[in-house]
């Protein structure tokens, strides 16, 4: 027969196990270590106010020497980038060795725009990038925290079942036994239950989103360039240029299962919220699926800068 303070004991070692097993979903460990939400937004915030508040409903002026050369794409991109009015003020200009001067005036001046222009591009995919790899590594430390709360509930859960068999099977009390079985299928089954419900999250802020405007499509964005936003608002950049990009990516994210139509209230488009490890994967996707869009732009650039190889090559 066991004593009846063996007996609390034992009940007591197996309620703090369950409690002990509870405690381990803590994760203000984790939240502190993502406690830096400015970590990836630039140092200095720089605006262009020769291309601020670019209309894409606004028509392109005409230009007959520009529109022999180039596509209509093109001379969207030159709009954004800044570089229409001395790209047109190039194709003016009659060839010969009188006008070389200022034909490599105007050169200097388009290709100092068009690098300012794929620096932009460059320097808001390396923000997203780098909010991408935060959000991905806040992800697996939260599922690695998770894994060992998993590993803790089941070696708990092997314990407490190990040591209400070795008690009552050393026990000849009746009463006492009931006690320990009780105690340790309450024990046993809370164990269970915690592995099967829970959902470990913390809360993660994001200050500064770019996929907010992504989200809410203004009309000009106070977080992207003003030149970048151009590009992506406007249908002619896109594959099949029915509608802009931006609106391609957002739909994208709902067709993914991303975020609901009606999802607006989400923490992926807020300041920051309550995350889950799904959730937080979840931004990541769209966080990079984003970046790809912006880095999927250098390829009009490309094109663009290629004529102007051959026009600053050719004289013409």
């Amino acid at each position: 027969m066991l004593p009846p303070f063996l007996v609390h004991r034992c009940a007591l070692v197996l309620g703090l196990m369950l409690v002990l097993s509870a405690c381990a979903t803590s994760s203000r460990g984790l939240a502190r270590q993502g406690a830096e939400p400015d970590y990836c937004v630039p140092a200095q915030s720089l605006r262009d106010d020769s291309v601020r508040g670019l209309d894409t409903e606004a028509p392109l002026p005409e230009s007959p020497g520009l529109q022999a050369r180039f596509t209509r794409q093109d001379l969207l991109l030159a709009h954004a980038a800044g570089v229409l009015v001395p790209l047109e003020a190039l194709a003016r200009l009659a060839p010969g060795a009188d006008t070389r001067a200022q034909r490599d005036a105007l050169l200097r001046d388009i290709e100092l725009r068009l690098l300012l222009f794929s620096t932009t591009l460059s320097s808001v995919s390396a923000e997203l990038e780098c909010e991408a790899r935060r959000t991905a590594q806040m992800a697996s430390l939260l599922d690695a925290k998770e894994t060992r709360r998993q590993t803790l509930l089941t070696v708990s859960s092997i314990v407490v079942g190990a040591l209400t068999t070795t008690v009552t099977a050393i026990s000849n009390d009746d009463r006492a036994n009931d006690i320990i079985d009780i105690t340790g299928g309450a024990v046993g089954a809370g164990l269970g239950l915690a592995a099967l419900f829970s959902s470990p999250s913390l809360d993660f802020e994001h200050p500064r989103n770019l996929l907010a405007d992504i989200w809410r499509q203004p009309a000009h964005s106070a977080d992207f360039p003003a030149s970048l936003w151009f590009v992506l608002s406007h249908k002619d950049f896109s594959n099949e240029q029915r509608y802009a990009i931006r609106h391609n990516v957002r739909a994208r994210w709902i067709a993914s299962g991303y975020v609901e139509e009606t999802g607006g209230d989400a923490p992926y488009f807020g300041r920051g919220g309550r995350y889950t490890l799904d959730a937080l994967q979840t931004r990541a996707n769209m966080l990079g699926e984003l970046q790809a869009a912006v880095r999927l732009i250098h390829q009009n650039l490309q094109v663009l800068l290629t004529k102007l190889v051959t026009v600053s090559t050719h004289g013409d």
